[in-house]
């Protein structure tokens, strides 16, 4: 009995060390050849287990070498040889899982350099020693010499593989890091010589960013280790773009849902802090200057009060007179696109945040009233504030810094917020304020400083405000040797869905300013654009696009929007395909209820499909005459969200007679393509009426190979239809 059993246990062990072997020499051949070696669609997944199988034989394998080190003698009772012929052999077989897992995760985008290729053989030198050990284990007895001095050699290898896996997954020096090499408190800098980004910006991007994003790992092609390669960007854009909503790429990845694959910093690791994004966003909004000192800030600027709370400098808050806000109705009043946050820490001042243009509307401030007495700080920036906002605003009695920059207000109600006891800063630059009107600001009891940079007032009126004693006027930086750049122009209207002849109106800050625009989706230029002189009538789909221009400045940047007509409002929709969890907006009623989207994947506005088609019923209570369905998608080529492939129009009296309408098929991306807008898809058709429309999207099965997820399939995003 006892023979059977231990022949039952050697045909085990051999046939596992015979798997071992196998893999092993199949692992030297792909590390030897593995430039021709090509991914199968179904193996990523071996590959992303690696994080979680590499501990296994790590500790079983450390286990071991430790275990021979302290063996000394041959009649030693604490060696067992059974067991610790056990512990080699399932180390063994799980070394070299772990290294085929490891190379199958190295062909992933994002993974190279010296680093990557000396833990790749580590890897297999550990798997391959293991291996031998294993098969010369009766010849190494633990107690000889040899064995000690190949246990300690091996634990060395170990050690050494395990700190450059941890360079590529956390970063340059991860083992060492963490270890304090002195008692002493690290130095901190004083305000007076912080710097924004190399203080503030960078410490955040080391310690969330870098681990993912460094010359070893470098995911999505972006870098962030010197301020060139943060500003270049990856191979989805540049980081930043304050002329969107969101502010561009990094931002709108950190709103991102934590379940969604695109989130930063990934599930699992350590994420961002309120405090960090609004540091982050104020400084994008602020043009992302890498040479902007903290001491040039105001007080209650959200980066100053990040940097007095990070860095010291031995400044003492303001004391506040009033009491804390309910901490549930501060939690009620945030949103994605409102931040409601304490000044500090141990402060019961609050100050607020609005981020999304397309979202804001006026209730948005006056749902504030309820903090109206901790609210010390707004920033409105790039918000379309209007004039009678200000009476809202006016509300906030304890009120010191409102930054009103880039709104729509043109100064006509500006004495309202003279009921601001406390106003000590008013941001206004870039709005179309008069000099008579900025000149009864010196009214104001509190009063210290105005920002009118790039407002419609002249050099002359500028200078004069600059001559004021009361209030200090920051007019920005002019000089005649240097050519700046006009902003681009506003386009007032916001809605983008027509129903008759509608008006569309522009406007510029800057006196004098020339804008010409285009509405054939040409790009407008100095001579060939039309001269926009008063409102553009529209009443049909129309792309708009304008750009400025004025002696002395560059011409803008082009700026545009799509208008949608609608002839008939639909009744119902009924999706007969159901979007992804992540993406169900408002399901059946979102491709009619009126209301646009922006650019932003993450605005929960757009309904997406990847695993099958987009397929829904329009349906009409009574016959409609129609020719025309326009429908509204979205291409994000960083997002994955591409054009279908195909789209059907079907129309009919009901579901049960339908006749194909038309085919589109649209035209596929290349390397080229810009990354973000919203597409316009157009079925003309014969005259004929209808009662009930089906409309067909397919998604691309398969991204192309220039694409960082080639082989992935494509989402599509559609918000609205339109049926003319």
């Amino acid at each position: 009995m006892n023979s059977t059993a231990t022949s039952v246990e050697a045909n085990w062990k051999g046939w596992l060390y015979n798997l071992a072997f196998f893999l092993n020499g199949l692992l030297v051949f792909l590390l030897l050849f593995g430039d021709r070696f090509v991914v199968p669609s179904w193996m990523p997944f071996i590959g992303r287990l690696h994080p979680l199988v590499l501990h296994f034989p790590l500790v079983v394998l450390v286990l071991y070498a430790v275990w021979v080190l302290v063996i000394e003698k041959r009649t030693s009772t604490r060696w067992h040889q059974d067991l610790a012929d056990l512990l080699l052999l399932i180390g063994t077989l799980s070394a070299v899982i772990a290294a085929f897992s490891g190379f199958v995760l190295s062909k992933e985008e994002g993974y190279e350099g010296d680093t990557l290729l000396w833990h790749q053989w580590m890897g297999v030198a550990i798997s391959l020693i293991s291996l031998i050990w294993y098969g010369f284990k009766h010849y190494l007895a633990p107690w000889k010499i040899v064995s000690k001095i190949l246990a300690f050699c091996f634990l060395s290898l170990l050690l050494i593989g395990g700190h450059l896996g941890g360079n590529l997954t956390h970063g340059e020096d991860f083992l060492i890091s963490p270890i304090p090499f002195s008692t002493s408190e690290p130095t901190k800098v004083a305000l007076e010589d912080a710097n924004v980004y190399d203080d503030l910006i960078q410490p955040v991007l080391q310690q969330k960013c870098y681990s993912c994003h460094n010359e070893e790992k470098a995911k999505g092609g972006l870098q962030m280790q010197t301020r060139e390669l943060l500003a270049k960007g990856g191979k989805n854009g540049k980081l930043w773009d304050t002329s969107r909503e969101d502010l561009g790429l990094l931002l709108n990845r950190v709103h991102l849902p934590l379940d969604d694959k695109k989130h930063m910093p990934p599930k699992g690791k350590v994420q961002l802090t309120d405090d960090e994004v609004v540091l982050l966003a104020t400084w994008i909004k602020a043009g992302s200057p890498f040479d902007l000192m903290v001491h040039t800030l105001s007080e209650t600027s959200p980066i100053y009060q990040y940097a007095q709370n990070t860095l010291g400098g031995g400044r003492v808050e303001e004391e506040y007179d009033f009491g804390v806000a309910d901490a549930g109705t501060i939690q009620k009043l945030n949103t994605n696109y409102r931040l409601i946050k304490p000044l500090s820490l141990s402060s019961p001042a609050l100050f607020v945040n609005f981020y999304n243009r397309a979202n804001f509307k006026s209730g948005d401030i006056e749902a504030l009233t309820p903090l109206k007495d901790q609210i010390v700080s707004i920033d409105l920036s790039k918000m379309p504030v209007k004039d009678e906002d200000l009476k809202q605003l006016a509300q906030f009695s304890e009120l010191r810094r409102l930054i009103l920059n880039f709104t729509d207000i043109e100064g006509k109600a500006l004495v309202e917020l003279k009921k601001l006891a406390r106003l000590r800063e008013l941001s206004l630059s870039g709005t179309a304020v008069k000099i008579s009107q900025v000149k009864e600001l010196a009214s104001f009891p509190s009063l210290k400083k105005v920002y009118v940079w790039s407002t419609s007032m002249s050099p002359n009126e500028l200078a004069q405000l600059r001559n004021e004693k009361k209030i200090s006027f920051e007019t920005g930086f002019r000089s005649d040797t240097i050519v700046m750049a006009l902003n681009p122009p506003v386009i007032e209207n916001d809605n983008q869905i027509i129903s008759g002849k509608t008006g569309i109106r522009l406007k510029h800050q800057i006196p004098g300013t020339t804008i010409r625009y285009t509405l054939d989706g040409t790009d407008p230029d100095s001579i060939s654009g039309l001269v926009y002189s008063q409102p553009i009538v529209i009443a049909k789909n129309t792309k708009l696009k304008a750009k400025a221009f004025k002696d002395g400045w560059f011409g803008s940047k082009n700026v545009d929007k799509y208008f949608f007509k609608s002839t008939f409002p639909i009744d119902s929709v009924q999706l007969i395909t159901k979007p992804d969890v992540k993406y169900p907006a408002q399901q059946d009623k979102t491709l009619a209820d009126g209301v646009k989207s922006d650019n932003s994947q993450s605005s929960g506005k757009w309904l997406g499909y990847r695993d099958q088609d987009l397929q829904a019923y329009i349906l009409f209570r009574k016959p409609v005459t129609a020719q025309n369905v326009t429908l509204s998608m979205l291409r994000n080529v960083g997002g994955f969200i591409f054009p279908p492939t195909k789209i059907e129009v079907w129309g009919g009296k009901d579901k049960s007679n339908m006749k194909l309408l038309k085919i589109l098929n649209p035209t596929m991306l290349d390397e080229k393509t810009g990354n973000v807008e919203n597409l316009v898809f157009e079925a003309d058709f014969q005259s004929q009426e209808l009662s009930c429309i089906k409309i067909i999207a397919k998604p691309l099965a398969k991204l192309p190979l220039w694409h960082p997820g080639k082989g992935q399939r494509a989402w599509i995003f559609m918000d609205e239809v339109f049926v003319n």
